[in-house]
């Protein structure tokens, strides 16, 4: 870290130390407020952004500079757009960053939008740190980042700080998946700044994104001679080294090192729990990761950590621990559930959603619910919800169960033996008159599931001859590829 870097972290910190107290700080000067609240954007503290504001508002009304961030501020943050562009309007044509805002509120199209981004080209330059930002940033959000790459030499040489040019065109082209244009404006910036160990590891992070190894570790080798303590430099360098299968003792090593050093900084203690579960010892892995949640118990990502290492009691143990600390309501734990079920991971939406109902004795979506379990042979225990759970409910219409989650607990419960209760529930569907269900998309399932049932007289009367899996649509869409990994149909 360079001495202006530290002096704007120390200014940084002083003010919040003192906003922190509930009083606005009034012993820093204008440029000491540019310099906080362009560190606490850095650092993404919206609260110290907002307290540099009210004190620029109070101390210095007239600031250019410092009521161009509230307006940024405004935008950005507070999704303010009128106020903002009320701020802007006043100063239009007397600065980039008040044009820039403007066209990003005004957001015009194709050509408009060109010719406007040129206008400003033309009529600025020695463009600073903020307008630099601003300016990549207008290009992305306006679809012209592709004739800001074209003209990046042209535009570069209007930069008063061409490694800031770089680092944010670095950043927006990798959102946009142009790896290989990232790695040619980073190796750029590592010849420009040959010592910043961040532009080297950035560079590798590129490398990575490509497949291409061998750079990669070249360039984190760089980063670590730079910066030999920074936990995230040696996390990606054990990283590559694991997935070469290069020196996975190394990769332990360093990991191990990193986790016991700052077990604060979960990227390490996350990579060694992966590691360890990918050489098989998932009993290690999942010890980590609950380690680290006795002592973080509302730690969301690590609780997802241990669902991806697949056994089910041990996710229904931490879950059930971590509901109480997660401060999810039932609409968030079942939407972060869904979220699980949309990518077809099976167990771990299935898992989430029981760990709800065991807890409260309800369930929000059990259409999830019921396929998340069938889809991984789970069977048994549909039919015991079905009996615990379904039956015990008053009002069957208040579960929102789709007709296709009722041909679902027909086969679930046929596999498990339950023909009788099976043969009641398809009697109840046959029953049910297609005219009568409003929905377009639920007449639909019930003339299919309506369909399917009539094809499995044979099975629901008893015929141990007829084969489940051969009228199972289910089974069809684990065939297109709805299923992942060794989430798969009941046999």
């Amino acid at each position: 870290m360079d001495q202006e870097q530290k002096r704007r972290e120390n200014l940084y910190r002083k003010f919040r130390e003192l906003a922190s107290s509930g009083e606005i700080p009034s012993n820093f000067d204008e440029n000491d407020l540019v310099d906080i609240y362009d560190y606490a954007n850095d650092s993404y503290d919206e609260a110290v952004q907002l307290q540099v504001i009210f004190a620029a508002v109070r101390y210095f009304p007239d600031s250019d500079e410092l009521m161009q961030r509230r307006a940024y501020f405004l935008l950005e943050n507070l999704s303010m757009s009128d106020s903002a562009i009320s701020i802007a309007e006043s100063h239009r044509n007397t600065g980039a960053l008040w044009d820039l805002l403007v066209l990003r509120v005004k957001r015009p199209v194709g050509q408009d939008a060109a010719d406007a981004m040129s206008d400003i080209l033309n009529r600025y330059g020695d463009y600073d740190d903020e307008t630099i930002i601003q300016l990549v940033t207008t290009f992305s959000e306006l679809g012209l980042l592709d004739w800001l790459k074209e003209h990046k030499n042209l535009i570069q040489q209007r930069c008063m700080y061409k490694d800031t040019f770089l680092y944010e065109l670095a950043q927006e082209v990798e959102e946009q998946g142009d790896y290989h244009f990232a790695i040619k404006l980073l190796d750029e910036l590592t010849g420009m700044e040959p010592f910043n160990s961040t532009y080297w590891h950035m560079l590798s992070q590129e490398y990575l994104n490509v497949d291409d190894y061998e750079n990669a570790l070249g360039s984190i080798e760089y980063a670590v001679a730079l910066n030999p303590d920074s936990a995230s430099i040696l996390t990606t360098k054990a990283q590559i080294l694991f997935d070469m299968k290069k020196d996975t003792q190394e990769a332990y090593r360093m990991m191990r090192e990193v986790v016991a050093r700052d077990n604060e900084y979960t990227p390490s203690l996350f990579t060694l729990s992966a590691m360890l579960a990918i050489d098989g010892s998932e009993e290690e892995s999942a010890s980590l990761l609950e380690k680290y949640l006795a002592e973080h118990p509302a730690e969301r990502e690590a609780v997802e950590h241990i669902l991806k290492l697949g056994d089910s009691l041990r996710n229904l143990r931490v879950l059930r621990q971590y509901l109480p600390n997660s401060g999810m309501n039932s609409d968030e734990w079942t939407a972060w559930a869904r979220g699980f079920y949309e990518r077809g991971q099976w167990q771990s939406a299935a898992d989430i959603l029981l760990t709800w109902l065991y807890v409260k004795g309800m369930s929000d979506d059990w259409n999830i619910l019921v396929e998340s379990l069938y889809r991984q042979k789970r069977v048994g225990e549909i039919a015991q919800l079905y009996r615990e759970y379904l039956l015990k409910i008053d009002d069957p219409q208040s579960t929102n169960i789709s007709f296709m989650t009722y041909l679902l607990l027909i086969l679930a419960l046929l596999r498990a033996g339950q023909q009788g209760v099976a043969q009641n529930m398809a009697g109840y569907l046959l029953s049910v008159n297609v005219n009568i269900v409003d929905s377009l998309e639920q007449r639909m399932q019930l003339i299919g599931a309506q369909s399917i049932i009539r094809s499995m007289q044979d099975v629901l009367l008893g015929d141990e001859h007829v084969d489940i899996d051969s009228i199972d649509p289910f089974i069809t869409s684990a065939v297109d590829g709805k299923t992942s990994g060794n989430d798969t149909v009941p046999e």
